[in-house]
């Protein structure tokens, strides 16, 4: 019998032996959507290996494919009969690509821009010119000022393709550099703990899809400099907008219970899961309930924190680690950011401030507030021996 006529037929007369049901139940095939919501199609039984096209199954039901997108795909297989073929059906999970699930389809097409996005390829072998060091920031994925996150995740993309560029031009031609440090310091998503949860109807993302996103941009940024270092190091540090929880729009958990490190965490996670990646590749994070990190990088003592602790004056609160004999007072580099727009400053005993720029579309807030605006990018830098040099703004 045909699958057509097995499928019309319908059940089995039951004094047949060993005889089930043409499909499970639940399996019927029949659709169920909503233009505004979605929904899915149950497709009718095929045998294993004819599978057909999901575009087809949407036209069969009368829709048209370029007006949904399937976000997820179920399966069930079966005998119809003991000794028979094994049957099979998918139930394609869709939504409208347009309507009231439009922020659904956009963080969709975010998942595949980043997906699909590849850095160009180099040979090289190893050298040492001291560290790479290439910051990032401030993205607080969801915010919607600026192009939103689809604004953040492209201006990321090309901002680490022109970090890798100027890196590809910095090193000798058939090598590449020994270490790259790759930090990201807090504040990756906009959160909805931030000023009392007063800004949740304006986020164009709901957490998870923020800390989602996240996770593929560091993929992102992983796979672009792989291939032109030996080794690359993570430090991840907790900013304001990612922490877990508030009452009160006060901190109320540890400081490294943040997004950031839980969204970092799966990220090495998967990593390790590879033996070559794992020895390329290493994360650091704060101790527990700590801000800050502190990396001997060639020679170079760079403290590392988000900065909502410095106040108005990131040099005094420098100065009060160093008197206190905390770990970030002996630094010979204090690289933050939190406050969006960049800044460079020579400090006493040769140490040197670097404030990095935000990478999200700015704030309408600030500047109806203030009237300024500062350029969402990133920097990168050479360092070596206690020094910086070759600082680049990246445009």
């Amino acid at each position: 019998m045909s699958i057509e006529a097995l499928v019309s037929a319908g059940p089995i007369a039951t004094n047949a032996p060993h005889s089930r049901k043409a499909y499970p139940d639940g399996w019927q095939p029949r659709s169920d959507l909503d233009t505004a919501t979605g929904g899915y199609i149950v497709t009718k039984p095929f045998e294993t290996g004819q599978e057909p096209q999901h575009e087809d199954v949407i036209r069969e039901f009368g829709e048209d494919p370029n007006q949904w997108i399937v976000t997820s795909v179920r399966r069930s297989k079966w005998q119809q009969r003991e000794g028979g073929p094994w049957l099979e059906a998918i139930r394609i999970n869709m939504l409208p690509t347009s309507g009231q699930r439009g922020d659904e389809h956009d963080h969709a097409a975010l998942m595949s821009m980043i997906g699909k996005w590849k850095p160009a390829a180099t040979k090289a072998i190893a050298t040492d010119l001291g560290t790479f060091v290439a910051p990032a920031g401030d993205l607080q994925l969801g915010k919607p000022d600026g192009g939103g996150t689809r604004g953040t995740v492209d201006r990321f993309l090309r901002e680490t393709e022109a970090i890798c560029q100027r890196l590809r031009a910095d090193l000798p031609r058939g090598t590449k550099a020994a270490q790259i440090v790759l930090p990201w310091l807090g504040d990756c998503i906009e959160g909805v703990a931030s000023q009392g949860g007063k800004l949740v109807m304006r986020l164009d993302l709901t957490p998870t899809q923020q800390v989602r996103v996240y996770r593929r941009l560091m993929w992102a940024q992983i796979k672009a400099f792989l291939p032109l270092a030996e080794r690359i190091v993570i430090p991840v540090l907790p900013g304001n907008h990612d922490q877990a929880h508030r009452i009160g729009d006060k901190m109320a958990t540890f400081n490294d219970d943040s997004w950031a490190i839980e969204g970092a965490s799966a990220v090495m996670d998967g990593i390790n899961e590879h033996d070559e990646l794992g020895d390329r590749v290493s994360f650091l994070f704060p101790g527990h309930d700590e801000l800050t990190i502190c990396l001997d990088v060639a020679g170079t003592n760079i403290a590392m924190t988000h900065g909502h602790m410095f106040g108005r004056d990131p040099l005094k609160w420098w100065n009060d680690q160093a008197g206190g004999r905390q770990p970030a007072g002996d630094a010979d580099v204090l690289l933050a950011a939190h406050s969006h727009h960049l800044r460079v400053q020579d400090h006493g005993g040769g140490r040197l401030f670097m404030q990095i720029p935000a990478l999200d579309g700015g704030s309408n807030w600030f500047r109806h507030a203030r009237g300024d605006e500062s350029r969402s990018r990133m920097i990168s830098f050479w360092t070596s021996d206690g020094m910086v040099r070759g600082l680049d703004p990246v445009t």
